[in-house]
């Protein structure tokens, strides 16, 4: 099975602007002073600077993810999705095999 573009991206700032504009709706996501910021709306509807959350480093952070695919009706697509990384992850260390051995991987 061939991995998708998304798959390879490593965890870090990339991922990070990407996790925001596309599952938290945030725009014009850049790096300003070495800090990853974008817009996003608060409460009322209004677009407001803020920092980008390290999603893809930090557990407390990616725990946010999940509860945004419940709230968008996508939680059964992403909790399969994370079971099959985590099925692959389990039979590489098993095997003793890095990712990139395995059939599929790069």
């Amino acid at each position: 099975m061939a991995q998708s573009v998304l798959d390879k991206i490593p965890p870090g700032p990339k991922l990070d602007a990407l996790t925001a504009e596309k599952v938290f709706g945030w725009k014009n996501v850049h790096k300003h002073e070495g800090t990853l910021v974008g817009k996003k709306q608060d409460r009322a509807g209004r677009w407001r600077l803020a920092k980008v959350p390290y999603y893809s480093t930090n557990p407390v952070h990616a725990y946010s993810i999940q509860e945004r695919m419940k709230k968008l009706g996508w939680l059964d697509r992403y909790l399969k999705e994370l079971s099959k990384i985590y099925s692959h992850q389990k039979y590489s260390r098993r095997m003793g095999r890095s990712r990139s051995a395995l059939p599929g991987g790069d």
